[in-house]
């Protein structure tokens, strides 16, 4: 790409795009250079595009000045075909559109969609999409169609390519088809009348060579991403049906999918779980291909060093000895739509595996309880990461996916074992989707050392020859064929038919600007390229695989940065330092690195919202959180102030609700925009100490308990109740009063009195009450030891108002529960915890017909995944609604006053998804509310105003 070239591009994208949307600084380039495959590449530029227009006008002007571009969804691609060093197009949030149609019976998405949530807007029609891979609750659907993802249960039958119902595609050239539409087919061949010839052509010349159609023909009878999808070529006749076709599985080479629209398949409602674990992996897959003929959803097999790779999970259902690879476990599904037809396939599937009974050594028979169905699935799904929890610091963990003939499929292992031997690579696992014959091997591998990278070049082309032309089977069945198999694409189709699929690529991007190397790539050694370093960076993230998993429920993904990609350019600067103090870097280095440390405080540190919830949804739990708290820790200065807020904290509370109130006075005589204009001002003046004001702000709270006095009797509450609990409200809800616009203006302490005395429970408050704190103030900011003291501090009192433990301890805000329990496992219970579990069962409730909003708050979900809080909202109203793509809502203890953007961020999809009808909202956190009550125009209180409401 020549620079000239290039400059010119940027100066024309800045004349059709907002500024906000050309990111050129380094370290979010560097953030943006990671997918989940072993590859990194920094691009020159990413652009972040909200439409089509947009996408349209990019793709022209890289037309006109040669510039390749790469589009990109959720980055979870483990082939490599997610990164670029030229133009990474990503997409806003705006690209998240579902359609259902026909009754669920087909569904229209836009590619921003994540597979996960798909399925959740479906479910209520019994429905889902056919693909189901792994990282679902996290890929997106451009990924899943252009990658032709497919999955544990998905086999060949349901993956994109077989319930493709109508594509949306803007071409290399900008032109649009829709095929839904018969306008646009019929516009679009008058428009290209060169590629709808290409394509007969191409079709016609398929079809007439027999030897070329019957091995067409039989690889795509297994499971296969190798190449382009040249089954269309034989398949169909129509040149738009072909190209639509070709689309899926194209990795962005062909195209870009605007939406896509899939025929979908029904749930069924009655499944079955059970796992058999066999001495040989023979007789395993003898049964394999007998139950193949059977009605089985899945069946996923095992060798015996994966087994022994999750045996703390594994323990809870078999008892087994250590297993040799041999070895081989069976995890069998079976589903139907009703509970006599479940029983009749078990009756029968359990039959047939009786007949391997002597060489069955340990069994899980089949079970259709939902907790134990999913953590043996779970024990399947853990395998990938487990290798990448064990693997030395310095290697990545590699993961293939191949795909066998069934008969060769227990060979195929065999041998697969004996290279792993021969090659050095001890920790190798094999996994897959058993009944179609699709292989998964993971191991770990060093790119450090030149002679690391032969001996995977080496171990690769063996594999290639073994799996390709010994066994006629696929390179690639599930995952794509990305950078590290586009140079084995000839080897497994032949010279003939790659030809055919470079006619392919040359007719839908002449100029090769779409994603340049990714499956049609000359370079024999394109997959030892640019081949990623994991350097041993903190031991919380070294772990850390670059999957992106945790990227869906960051809140900052679409402000800042990602956990994933916060680790990615941590691991980057520590890299780069070390060089340095080597005396080893270059001026121009020196210069980024001194420009990524300075970056890295915003980007990396302040605008972390260090919730956890990152951790609850990474594959080897890394709390990146935890990881940026360690960093504050250790950047901290002064630490007289923290020490002396804590040992004053009373005060400081009485100080900052004086102070709040003085701010709604303010606020009152000022007018909104005047007051936010001088708050704003008063910032930056401060360096961002003083915070930033916001119309949800509400009143100082009135100042209830003085010390010395135990409020037990507030509303009537009295004395001689067989039940008490301890209650402490939280500091916030001491410092801010309920929402001005709530109806219900009590204190959050007279609401539990007044549900309390209805079901005959005391309420006891610690005498210091004003003085205590959980600690997570102190946590959030890096000052540990603090935070230490007043938890500790906390944890005593009520230990001593509760009787050592007699009668419950209660706080009303999730995440000051999760930071105590933490500390001391089970101490104290959420207030929404403890009214579900203590006082709801105690209570006459009707519950209201009105729609309320619900907020499960992070800390929530992490603890019981919100299932309290959820439950309790149930019980209280026949309408909760939970709004999609709403996780950790951004404000992070005091951080949204400080860093709204961050709040409004993670917020931005909240308010479009409110009832007309709906008038407010619960939650169990005050901060949370406060900043959900801002983004939504709905005033939100904790739940326990609502069960005060509609009980007696």
């Amino acid at each position: 790409m020549l620079e000239e070239s290039f400059s010119s591009f940027v100066t024309a994208v800045k004349d059709v795009l907002e500024e906000s949307q050309i990111i050129s600084n380094t370290l979010q380039r560097y953030a943006y250079g990671t997918d989940a495959s072993f590859y990194r590449l920094v691009p020159k530029l990413i652009i972040n595009i909200d439409n089509e227009q947009q996408l349209i006008d990019v793709i022209k002007l890289s037309n006109q000045y040669l510039v390749p571009l790469t589009f990109r969804a959720a980055g979870t691609s483990l082939s490599g075909q997610a990164i670029t060093d030229s133009v990474l197009i990503v997409l806003s949030p705006q690209w998240n559109k579902i359609d259902i149609l026909q009754q669920g019976k087909k569904v229209k998405l836009q590619p921003g969609v994540i597979g996960a949530h798909a399925n959740r807007a479906l479910a209520s029609y019994g429905r889902k999409i056919g693909p189901d891979p792994a990282s679902i609750n996290s890929c997106k659907v451009g990924g899943i169609a252009a990658n032709n993802s497919s999955g544990m249960c998905c086999g060949v039958k349901h993956n994109s390519y077989h319930t493709l119902a109508d594509i949306r595609v803007i071409m290399a050239n900008g032109s649009v088809l829709d095929t839904a539409n018969l306008l646009s087919r019929e516009q679009f061949v008058r428009q290209n009348p060169e590629l709808i010839q290409t394509l007969s052509n191409l079709a016609e010349q398929v079809k007439s060579d027999t030897e070329l159609s019957n091995k067409i023909a039989h690889k795509y009878r297994l499971k296969n991403t190798m190449g382009y999808g040249v089954n269309a070529l034989l398949e169909y006749t129509d040149p738009i049906d072909i190209l639509s076709h070709l689309m899926i599985g194209s990795e962005g080479t062909l195209g870009f999918i605007s939406d896509i629209t899939y025929h979908t398949i029904a749930v069924e409602q009655y499944s079955a779980v059970g796992l058999f674990v066999f001495d040989d992996i023979e007789a395993s897959c003898q049964l394999v291909q007998m139950l193949a003929h059977e009605s089985v959803a899945a069946i996923e097999l095992m060798d015996g060093t994966a087994l022994n790779s999750v045996t703390d999970k594994l323990n809870e259902f078999i008892a087994v000895n250590s297993l040799s690879p041999r070895h081989a476990g069976l995890l069998i599904e079976i589903s139907s739509q009703t509970a006599q037809e479940l029983n009749n396939k078990l009756t029968h599937i359990t039959a047939l595996i009786g007949q391997y009974d002597t060489s069955l050594i340990a069994e899980h028979a089949f079970t259709q309880n939902k907790d134990d169905i999913e953590k043996l699935w779970a024990i399947r799904k853990g395998m990938f990461p487990a290798v990448g929890a064990a693997r030395a610091i310095g290697t990545t963990v590699i993961i293939e996916d191949v795909a066998l003939p069934l008969p060769d499929l227990a060979t195929g292992v065999q041998q697969l074992h004996q290279l792993f031997e021969r090659s050095g690579y001890h920790d190798a696992i094999i996994f897959g989707h058993a009944l179609d014959g699709n292989l998964h091997f993971v191991f770990s591998q060093s790119f450090n050392e030149q002679v690391e990278v032969e001996r995977y070049h080496q171990f690769m082309a063996a594999v290639a020859r073994l799996i390709a032309v010994d066994f006629q089977g696929s390179l690639k069945a599930e995952h794509g064929t990305g950078r590290n198999m586009a140079p084995f694409v000839e080897l497994e189709w032949g010279q003939d038919i790659y030809q055919v699929m470079k006619s392919i690529k040359a007719a839908f991007d002449p100029l090769n600007i779409l994603n340049p190397g990714v499956i049609i790539n000359d370079d024999a050694n394109a997959h030892l390229l640019n081949l990623k370093s994991l350097p041993q960076a903190d031991c919380i993230i070294d772990k850390c695989i670059e999957c992106g998993f945790c990227e869906s429920v960051c809140p900052s993904k679409n402000y800042t940065l990602t956990p994933r990609q916060r680790i990615a350019v941590w691991r980057h600067i520590g890299e780069l330092t070390e060089q340095q103090q080597q005396g080893l870097l270059s001026n121009d280095a020196l210069a980024e690195l001194k420009e990524l440390k300075q970056a890295y405080q915003f980007y990396g540190i302040d605008s972390c919202a260090t919730t956890g919830l990152c951790a609850h949804h990474c594959p080897v739990g890394i709390d990146t959180g935890k990881f940026i708290q360690g960093v504050k820790e250790q950047n901290h200065q002064a630490k007289w102030l923290p020490q002396f807020v804590a040992n004053n904290y009373d005060k400081v509370l009485w100080g900052a609700n004086k102070a709040v109130n003085l701010v709604a006075s303010s606020a009152r005589i000022l007018g909104p925009e005047k007051t936010k204009t001088l708050f704003k001002g008063l910032n930056k003046l401060s360096v961002n100490n003083i915070p930033k004001w916001q119309t949800s702000w509400p009143n100082g709270a009135v100042h209830q308990h003085k010390k010395g006095v135990n409020p037990a009797s507030i509303d009537g509450a009295g004395t001689g109740h067989q039940q008490k609990v301890v209650f402490v409200t939280s500091c916030v809800n001491r410092v801010f009063a309920a929402d001005s616009h709530a109806k219900d203006q009590r204190s959050i302490t007279r609401v539990l009195a007044s549900v309390l005395e209805k079901a005959n429970i005391e309420l006891i408050i610690p005498e210091s009450v004003n003085s205590l704190c959980c600690g997570k103030p102190w946590l959030s900011k890096g000052n540990n030891s603090v935070a230490k003291q007043k938890a500790h501090q906390l944890l005593d009192e009520v230990n001593r108002a509760s009787e050592n433990g007699r009668w419950p301890v209660v706080i009303d805000a999730s995440p000051c529960e999760m930071t105590l329990n933490q500390l001391k496992p089970l101490s104290v219970l959420e207030l929404s915890q403890y009214l579900l579990i203590h006082v709801a069962p105690l209570l006459n409730i009707t519950k209201t017909k009105e729609p309320i909003m619900l907020h499960k708050t992070c800390s929530s979900i992490q603890q019981d995944g919100a299932k309290a809080l959820t439950t309790l909202a149930q019980l209280c109203c026949e309408n909760v609604v939970i709004p999609n793509d709403i996780n950790c809502c951004g404000f992070a203890g005091d951080k949204g006053f400080f860093l709204p953007e961050l709040n409004k961020s993670a917020l931005a999809p909240l308010a479009q998804q409110i009832p007309q009808n709906c008038q407010r909202g619960v939650s169990n956190s005050r901060t949370c509310e406060i900043g959900l009550s801002e983004h939504s125009g709905l005033p939100y209180q904790s739940i326990v105003y609502l069960l005060d409401e509609v009980s007696n």
